[in-house]
């Protein structure tokens, strides 16, 4: 998984559980869909950023979650700091979840641990995921 790929899914995975409503119908059938498609290929996240985009109150939080954890990468200095490409299973596994189930929202906030979320923010500001 590329270290752009991490930050986008901590970003959108956060924003999601932010959020007070469900998705339209629209959206949550194409987080269905990157669901089923995480499973055959978990480096292929689909568009998210655009996914967003398409929805103001998503967009607005999954913007915040993005800015801080790409503000966090270039702490060090201009160029972004380097993560691994390894795969992050826990992770992927959270987002095959979210996005496989009817209501991604709920989802987020029943099963996304706040504490995998945290470790990814470290991990991504160049700490330990462990941490």
């Amino acid at each position: 998984m590329k270290p752009t790929d991490r930050i986008i899914l901590t970003a959108f995975l956060t924003a999601l559980q932010k959020l007070d409503e469900p998705l339209p119908n629209y959206i949550q059938l194409q987080l269905n869909q990157i669901g089923e498609s995480l499973k055959v290929n978990p480096n292929n996240i689909g568009n998210l950023d655009l996914i967003a985009k398409s929805h103001p109150p998503l967009n607005i939080l999954y913007q915040q979650e993005f800015t801080v954890l790409r503000q966090k990468t270039t702490e060090r200095g201009s160029k972004p700091l380097s993560l691994p490409n390894d795969p992050t299973p826990e992770l992927t596994n959270a987002t095959i979840n979210t996005f496989s189930n009817k209501n991604s929202v709920s989802a987020a906030q029943e099963n996304v641990k706040p504490n995998l979320l945290q470790r990814m923010k470290n991990f991504i500001a160049g700490g330990n995921a462990n941490e």
